[in-house]
């Protein structure tokens, strides 16, 4: 599901998202065109919590002063960071940097933005994007992050796919709503800075993968791991029950689609571990997501 409602909107470059939401721009996007584009010049507030007479000392309500809704509930040390100071922060990525896409999801609670920088060839004539993703919530929920990635992010979907990347990627930017969140930004801009002068904005990682060529084997061991990472399963040697043998229907099913894609790119930019990634990234942004189109009548009228 995209987790798009009413009050959530977004823009993306050329490229319209699956569920057919949100603004498709045809120019380049600079990072102030995208805060606008996108419609995220919006902001959120911190309020007492108020209940049978009682006032929470411990919590206080996140309210979208647009639509003055309640978007979460967080303690009350928590700082607000504004949708127009991650953009202000986006900046620091330099002036080359135009925005593939920017968004929120679930009535404003977690919002995103996919910078795209420059391209570079990863070997054979493979030309890459290079991404950066910074994603972030008002809900408490989640701490403002960095990370080069090449999910294209627009939707609920594909932001979880980019934030289970993170969670065990040391390649990324992290700030928290705690403490002195000026100097946290400070810190971040210059912290960024040095990401993209060291080499560090993704394409280290896809020169790395493309470097390393493999075997069937490794290819299908490689594709085994990924599964059962992608499904939180491990799958059965010899099923005995339905869901093991199910489980292993699904993986194979899966896992023939990757490498029949890795097998027609292969031809073209080598048979490697970045061809073999790309063939899963790919089927993700393709496939996985569109079970969402699949969603209720309620979600039907809010697309194209």
């Amino acid at each position: 599901m995209h987790e798009m409602t009413e009050n959530d909107t977004a823009a993306y470059f050329k490229e319209p998202a699956w569920h057919g939401l949100g603004n498709v721009v045809d120019e380049y996007m600079s990072i102030d065109d995208a805060l606008g584009n996108a419609q995220l010049n919006w902001t959120v507030s911190k309020h007492p919590i108020y209940a049978n007479g009682i006032f929470s000392d411990d919590h206080r309500a996140i309210v979208r002063d647009d639509i003055q809704d309640i978007i979460g509930v967080v303690g009350d040390r928590y700082k607000i960071i504004q949708n127009s100071e991650v953009f202000d922060l986006a900046k620091a990525f330099g002036s080359s940097v135009t925005v593939e896409s920017a968004g929120s999801i679930q009535n404003g609670r977690k919002v995103y933005m996919l910078l795209r920088g420059d391209s570079f060839d990863a070997g054979m004539g493979d030309e890459v994007h290079k991404y950066m993703a910074l994603m972030w919530s008002h809900d408490g929920s989640q701490s403002l992050q960095a990370l080069p990635t090449s999910i294209r992010v627009v939707c609920k979907n594909t932001l979880d796919m980019v934030v289970a990347q993170s969670k065990n990627s040391t390649n990324k930017i992290s700030l928290t709503h705690a403490g002195n969140l000026e100097e946290k930004m400070l810190q971040a801009g210059e912290a960024i800075a040095r990401f993209v002068e060291t080499g560090r904005f993704f394409e280290n990682t896809v020169k790395t993968l493309a470097g390393k060529s493999l075997t069937s084997e490794e290819l299908t061991s490689f594709y085994v791991d990924v599964w059962q990472n992608l499904n939180g399963v491990t799958l059965a040697a010899n099923p005995q029950t339905e869901v093991e043998e199910n489980n292993k229907i699904k993986a194979v099913t899966t896992i023939s689609d990757w490498m029949e894609t890795c097998e027609a790119e292969g031809k073209d930019f080598g048979f490697n571990y970045w061809v073999a990634a790309n063939s899963v990234t790919k089927w993700i942004q393709h496939r996985v997501i569109t079970k969402g189109k699949k969603r209720p009548p309620a979600s039907k009228a809010y697309s194209n």
